[in-house]
């Protein structure tokens, strides 16, 4: 995003049961969003303020989706799409009520999705996933290359879809993770393809970027562009960071057992996986933040480095 970007918020709620929608992006309504590079769904926690009752009611009784778009008017797209798991009614204070929505990105899928397939001899890792992914109901995204992984014969497959995926990313040193309705798979030393998304004082950051022992830590303006196992830059002395006495020395270790270093590595050329991103925002607030976690890519080597 350009400086010139970051004016006029945009964001777009609308709940759904098939073709059949009810668009609440007029009231006032408040929303977090949890993106990760887990194996378990994506959240998201959406409070509207002051329907009326039979509308409250409406919602309750008659959807089962939730869609949420939110950026600005140059950068704008959908940051959530799922299904509604529980609603929460009640009041902040004398005169105002809300309707929270706590939904869930293809959880159904996740919990219940069985693989009952049989795949033939020569089958990749992409054969797998697909039927994986059919068996969840959802589509297939980024696949990292496989290394190997091509049966010599052919395989039946039954069980739970989720440890199948489980299962075929550990054979590939990968991660995956299910990112707007799609099976992705990331190598732990890769990330997924796309250009970087740029962070600095005129394009949108916001406070201090800090390394920290679960990555580096930095906030901005709400950026829908953010998806989890891509890339993102920031200018390497604009980050908080521990800088040892000795530079020749070893890492500082979290502990004698561990041997692990406590901070997360800062990359010389400022680029980042993303691993976390959570988007929060008030339609009627200050609140319009995106907040990330990343580890640090060497460019070189096209490798993730995470500590040391």
């Amino acid at each position: 995003m350009t400086p010139t970007s970051q004016f006029g918020r945009k964001a777009t709620l609308v709940v759904s049961q098939g073709e059949v929608g009810l668009d609440l992006s007029e009231l006032r309504f408040t929303f977090r969003v949890s993106q990760g590079d887990v194996q378990s769904p994506n959240n998201a926690r959406i409070k509207i303020y002051n329907l009326a009752d039979t509308t409250s009611d409406k919602i309750r009784k008659e959807f089962s989706r939730v869609t949420l778009q939110a950026g600005y008017e140059s950068s704008f797209g959908i940051i959530f799409d799922g299904t509604i798991k529980q609603f929460y009614k009640g009041r902040e204070n004398a005169t105002d009520k809300f309707l929270e929505i706590l939904a869930a990105e293809a959880d159904i899928g996740y919990n219940f999705g069985v693989v009952n397939a049989s795949i033939a001899a020569g089958s990749s890792l992409i054969n797998r996933v697909n039927a994986a992914a059919s068996a969840m109901g959802v589509g297939v995204g980024d696949i990292a290359q496989p290394t190997g992984g091509v049966l010599p014969r052919g395989k039946v497959l039954f069980g739970m879809a989720r440890d199948l995926m489980r299962q075929e990313a550990a054979s590939q040193v990968a991660s995956w993770t299910i990112q707007d309705g799609k099976v992705q798979v990331t190598s732990l030393t890769g990330y997924r393809p796309g250009e970087a998304v740029v962070l600095n004082s005129g394009s949108g950051m916001v406070g201090i970027p800090e390394a920290t022992e679960e990555g580096v830590r930095v906030s901005c303006l709400l950026n829908p562009k953010l998806r989890v196992g891509t890339r993102f830059q920031i200018n390497q002395n604009d980050i908080n960071q521990i800088i040892q006495q000795n530079p020749d020395a070893a890492p500082i270790p979290f502990n004698q057992w561990t041997g692990l270093q406590l901070l997360a590595s800062v990359a010389q050329d400022g680029f980042y996986r993303l691993f976390v991103v959570e988007h929060e925002g008030d339609t009627r607030g200050q609140q319009w933040n995106s907040h990330l976690i990343g580890l640090s890519i060497n460019q070189a080597l096209q490798q993730v480095k995470p500590y040391g």
